[in-house]
């Protein structure tokens, strides 16, 4: 009785695991160039929020070959040029509508 009573508790935590995701985007972050450039699936770097994210119709993602922050791919240049403005000095500055 307490094997069954063990496996079902760990059932349920896995099961509110997988449930709770909080919203955080499953997909692996863009690691070549070429996956950067053409992978609709892989997540790029976002400097306005300073994360990682899926990309957008409006994104024009870079690859950094050897970026000294080990992201190397951005939605646009923008975000790797704003990069240390906004995620390492906190600058909160926005991006302009329509950058590429």
């Amino acid at each position: 009785m307490f094997v069954i009573r063990n496996v079902f508790l760990l059932l349920v935590i896995a099961m509110l695991s997988a449930c709770s995701g909080g919203g955080v985007e499953k997909r692996p972050h863009c690691t070549g160039k070429e996956q950067c450039l053409n992978d609709p699936n892989c997540l790029c770097w976002c400097s306005q929020v300073c994360n990682w994210r899926k990309k957008t119709a409006a994104d024009h993602p870079v690859y950094i070959e050897n970026d000294p922050y080990g992201k190397h791919c951005y939605c646009k240049q923008w975000d790797y040029d704003y990069y240390e403005d906004n995620c390492i000095h906190h600058k909160d500055i926005k991006q302009p509508k329509g950058t590429q």
